[in-house]
């Protein structure tokens, strides 16, 4: 089947809608989005479509749990199905622009856009939990013993990879010197367990070019409970970072003392993490973002 088909059996599957038209409108590291406009009760959604189908099953997981979970601005989701081993998730079309599209750039209003990316993320993050953890399996009493597990998953990745030589020298030499480091980078964590959307940057964003303002986040990764200082670090990349999201969100919010040097760890170990998903990666930007945590192991006198 080819795509328009693969999408048309999954919606004839999934709803009483009848497909009119289907065009291509993005394309992102885990599969391409498209906007189907239909004869029925839903006269417009967004499909995505990802030759992982396990990454969708776990995306539709994801969406459906922020939805239910919390007020922030994020889609409706419809269903999931796999077609011909591709992952197909139906969700709310949006009608915007991407956070990443270049007219943002020359528009006024862009301090008041980027509060309002910043803003729902300070709505998202008032869901709270008991534990940390996997959304399926929060059982942790402290994100120190949670992050320290998936640290543990991080760094023999990591060592299998560099003895391929498929992981650079100064990326391996940032990982294992950090994961050295972890007791005391988290020792004096006192963080609540709090909901993340965990890939929460411009790419992901759905924009009002006119407002200027923020109107939904999508395309979530490893959404957990988890230390609300965990999403930052998308922040710091990008037209997020010329905006100065990560600023604002600091002059909003007492953030902890190692902050900054967690949010490097975070930002390396996330990039490692779609690594051993996805079994390819940008190798510049895994660099890029090992050279910024080398330097804040050394400002915090941790090498």
């Amino acid at each position: 089947m080819n795509i328009n088909q693969l999408i048309a059996t999954a919606i004839q599957k999934n709803t009483a809608c009848a497909v009119c038209d289907i065009v291509r409108i993005g394309k992102g590291a885990s599969g391409a989005v498209y906007r189907v406009t239909c004869d029925g009760e839903l006269k417009e959604m967004a499909v995505k479509i990802s030759e992982h189908p396990e990454l969708m099953q776990e995306e539709y997981k994801m969406l459906s749990f922020l939805k239910e979970k919390t007020e922030s601005k994020i889609p409706a989701v419809y269903f999931c199905e796999t077609v011909d081993n591709n992952g197909i998730i139906a969700m709310e079309y949006i009608n915007g622009i991407s956070g990443t599209d270049k007219k943002l750039q020359y528009r006024f209003g862009k301090k008041r856009l980027a509060h309002s990316i910043v803003d729902n993320l300070l709505v998202l993050q008032q869901a709270h939990n008991d534990k940390f953890g996997p959304i399926d399996r929060a059982v942790y009493d402290t994100w120190q013993a949670y992050y320290k597990e998936f640290a543990d998953e991080i760094f023999a990745f990591s060592e299998k990879m560099f003895a391929e030589n498929k992981l650079d020298q100064k990326v391996m030499h940032a990982v294992e010197l950090s994961y050295r480091s972890i007791d005391r980078i988290f020792a004096e964590d006192r963080s609540v367990p709090t909901l993340i959307h965990g890939d929460y940057w411009m790419p992901n964003f759905i924009v009002d070019p006119k407002k200027m303002e923020l109107l939904a986040a999508v395309d979530p990764f490893n959404v957990m409970w988890a230390d609300p200082e965990y999403e930052l670090f998308a922040m710091t990349v990008g037209y997020g970072k010329k905006l100065h999201l990560y600023e604002i969100y600091k002059r909003k919010i007492n953030v902890s003392k190692y902050c900054d040097l967690k949010v490097e760890l975070y930002a390396l170990y996330s990039e490692l993490l779609w690594y051993k998903k996805l079994g390819t990666i940008g190798h510049d930007y895994l660099q890029f973002r090992s050279e910024r945590l080398l330097k804040q192991m050394q400002k915090n006198k941790m090498t």
